[in-house]
């Protein structure tokens, strides 16, 4: 499986396509938005699939604060003679603050009845309840927080 990995951590744009054009052609991108300063992030990715029996993953995680602004517009493709695809696009967005805002656009284009496609998106902030949970067992405030965040990202940024 081919993996690509992306990281956009100042104000800026990233636009990226994933063709699928062999079939069993198997690929998996995570990206992560590190949008810690003022400014518009923006990630537009496209996962466009026209071969039979290919497997695709986008998985898309990012944290902001300090009045950044980021959209995530993602596509899952699949073309007329991509029988037998398998695709999925995750993007999850967590605010931090609130001055900082996200959007989040999973789009399905599917010309085949014979696919499995799904996407899933969500903005938020941290659960008050975890950070009651991690005080309740002697974690300062901004430790939990970070915590949480470097937790969130860790599927995406991969082993450190």
């Amino acid at each position: 499986m081919k993996i690509q990995r992306f990281k956009l951590d100042k104000p800026g744009e990233i636009d990226l396509v994933v063709p699928f054009l062999e079939t069993h052609e198997e690929q998996e991108v995570l990206g992560v938005i590190s949008a810690m300063e003022p400014g518009d992030y923006k990630v537009k990715v496209v996962s466009d699939h026209q071969a039979t029996n290919t497997f695709g993953r986008i998985v898309i995680k990012g944290v902001a604060a300090n009045g950044a602004r980021v959209v995530v517009d993602g596509m899952v493709k699949i073309g007329k003679n991509a029988r037998k695809t398998d695709s999925f696009l995750e993007m999850r967005i967590l605010l931090l603050d609130k001055k900082s805002s996200a959007v989040a656009e999973p789009k399905l284009e599917i010309e085949n009845n014979d696919v499995k496609a799904s996407h899933a998106a969500t903005v938020g902030k941290i659960d008050d309840e975890q950070l009651f949970y991690m005080a309740s067992r002697g974690i300062e405030l901004d430790e939990a927080k970070k915590l949480i965040v470097e937790g969130f990202l860790k599927e995406v940024e991969g082993v450190k």
